[in-house]
């Protein structure tokens, strides 16, 4: 096998003269458009995903493109899948794959007629470029440049997936929880209510009653940025009304300070004192 490759170019994927400029040898990209199914399989995934999760907001000029869209897409993923299956290869690829020690160049000549990936490709083209006619401006050019543009995707992201597959491979959303982000009972952020900020922020170390203040101020915050995370997670057209929103802050705030009024003690006036601000609130 090893000498198969060598005499057909394939020992090596960069071509002669071009390490370190990303140039691929001419028989190295006539393998790969022969024999990578995997590559035209993620790139169509991609695309699907993108079409499923990413671009609801196209959905308000034209409700029904992106599902026209999918379905061209899977579609076209359907004509892959059925090439990859062992299936596809005939009953009798057995007797033919046990000649790869001995004619490597056989059996994979066997695999590229039977499967006809460029083929295969000139139907997959017709589809897409069928279902580009009838997208909106927008969807098309997305839908353009995530199919066009995957090989440079799939140049930094495979090397990360080892092999998991596109699905392991997703965006993560952040949400802060911080001061700044929490007014329902007192505004003015950090200032506002962490007495740990004073002394150049070393506050908190010389006071029992400073360290217990931020304690429950943190623990109050941590309670008001949850509720709003669950309620931004709600469905698309759902939206809570803000006197139910801020019903359940303030019944949560007053779960926490009657959970911590018996252990904070240095302050005797700091619980009852949030207490009345999270009541003088109430509507």
């Amino acid at each position: 096998l090893a000498a198969w490759l060598a005499s057909h170019g394939l020992d090596h994927i960069t071509a002669q003269g071009t390490i370190g400029q990303g140039g691929a040898s001419e028989q190295a990209i006539e393998f790969f458009r022969q024999h990578d199914l995997s590559f035209r399989i993620r790139r169509l995934r991609l695309l699907a995903r993108r079409l499923a999760e990413d671009w609801d907001d196209l959905d308000v000029a034209n409700p029904d493109a992106r599902e026209n869209a999918r379905g061209a897409v899977y579609r076209a993923l359907a004509l892959y899948f059925d090439r990859e299956a062992h299936g596809s290869l005939g009953g009798d690829f057995s007797t033919i794959a046990r000649k790869m020690d001995s004619d490597p160049g056989a059996v994979l000549d066997a695999v590229a007629c039977r499967r006809q990936l460029p083929a295969t490709d000139l139907v997959v083209d017709a589809l897409l470029v069928e279902a580009l006619k009838g997208m909106p401006r927008e969807l098309k050019r997305r839908v353009l440049l995530t199919y066009l543009g995957f090989p440079f995707y799939d140049t930094v992201t495979l090397p990360l997936l080892r092999g998991e597959g596109s699905t392991e491979f997703e965006p993560a959303k952040v949400d802060r929880i911080s001061p700044e982000d929490c007014n329902s009972i007192r505004a003015g952020g950090a200032n506002a209510v962490l007495r740990g900020t004073e002394f150049y922020n070393f506050g908190a170390f010389f006071s029992r009653a400073y360290r217990e203040n931020d304690y429950l101020w943190g623990r109050l915050h941590g309670a008001e940025r949850m509720i709003d995370l669950v309620a931004s997670a709600l469905p698309k057209g759902m939206v809570l009304d803000p006197v139910e929103l801020a019903r359940f802050k303030r019944e949560a705030f007053l779960a926490v300070l009657e959970e911590e009024e018996g252990r904070l003690k240095a302050d005797p006036g700091l619980v009852a004192g949030i207490r009345a601000e999270v009541l003088g609130g109430k509507e």
